[in-house]
This record gives C-alpha cells, sequence and structure tokens, in this order.
C-alpha cells in the first residue's frame, strides 16, 4: 500500500492524507437530547476524541453530521481545540433529501471519496445512526446515541486508527 502523507496548506488544513474519520455529532460527541443553550453534556465527549486524534496526527476529519447542512465548515471547526482545527477538512455532501435511498450516510460518504478523489483512502465512520449504514458494515464504529462516544467505542475506533498505522 502506498504510504499515507498528510501536508498542511497555507491554513493549515492537511491534504493527501489516505486516513479519514467520517464523524456525526449528536449521539457521538454528546448524547442525544442535551440542552445545548446551557448543558455541561454539549460535547462533553469531544475531549476523548481530541486525545485520539492527537495520538493518531496523520488521521483527518470529514463532518457527516447533519450540523453540515446549517453550519459552515469555519463554524464546525470552532468546536474543536486549536491543534485539531485544521484536521477537519470537509462535509459530506447532501443526497437530495426528497429521494428514498437506503444506507444514506454511506452513500454520502461515498460521494465525498469519489469527489475528492480518495477511493482508495483508509477511513472509518463514527455515528449513532445504523440504519444509515448497511448492515454489519465493518467500518462503522456505532455509538449509542444515549452514551454517545464512551470509553467502547474510543476502544473500537482506535483500533481502526492502529490498524491504518499498521497499513501505512
Amino acid at each position: 500500500m502506498a504510504e499515507a502523507t498528510s501536508r498542511h496548506d497555507a491554513l493549515g488544513r492537511t491534504g493527501d492524507s489516505s486516513e479519514l474519520l467520517f464523524l456525526d455529532i449528536d449521539g457521538v460527541l454528546h448524547p442525544v437530547g442535551v440542552d445545548y443553550s446551557f448543558s455541561s453534556r454539549f460535547f462533553s465527549h469531544l475531549p476523548r476524541l481530541e486525545a485520539l486524534l492527537r495520538e493518531f496526527e496523520s488521521v483527518d476529519v470529514v463532518i457527516s453530521s447533519d450540523w453540515r447542512l446549517a453550519e459552515s465548515i469555519e463554524q464546525l471547526q470552532r468546536y474543536f481545540s486549536a491543534d485539531i482545527r485544521h484536521r477537519i477538512i470537509g462535509a459530506t455532501p447532501q443526497i437530495d433529501p426528497n429521494a428514498t435511498v437506503h444506507y444514506r450516510r454511506q452513500l454520502e460518504i461515498q460521494a465525498w471519496l469519489d469527489g475528492n478523489g480518495r477511493r482508495v483512502a483508509e477511513w472509518v465512520a463514527l455515528d449513532d445512526w445504523p440504519e444509515s449504514f448497511e448492515a454489519g458494515f465493518a467500518r462503522l464504529v456505532l455509538t449509542d446515541p444515549k452514551q454517545a462516544f464512551d470509553q467502547d467505542s474510543f476502544q473500537e475506533l482506535r483500533s481502526h486508527f492502529l490498524r491504518f498505522a499498521a497499513e501505512r
């Protein structure tokens, strides 16, 4: 396999990385149902994810959450620590919301990969929405929406990142 590279452009964003995390937000970075205005649980699991991303610096992040429909990449980057923001490199496209499709997030991820020349990239999705992926999909780390990114999903995601590193 070709070696993954990670270069930073003038904005500090990475490019040409072949290791990607497709990230959902609700049910992943905080439990579903959190009162966003006053709750200390809002983005409560972000520090855990950022610690893992610091361990695996070659992994870039693409937002696959519905938050991408309401906020720009620059707005979404602001939720992350300064040393991680530049690794939020994009967002998946939206498939026609009126179209009936199976495995919507999986298809949106594939559309992003195809559209960005990353078909051979190593990638994993971190999400709480199993219906949006094929049953048993190997590239999905599924969180419990009430627990979000807990220690079990942390360990599962870490094992994917370790595999990426071993295949470099």
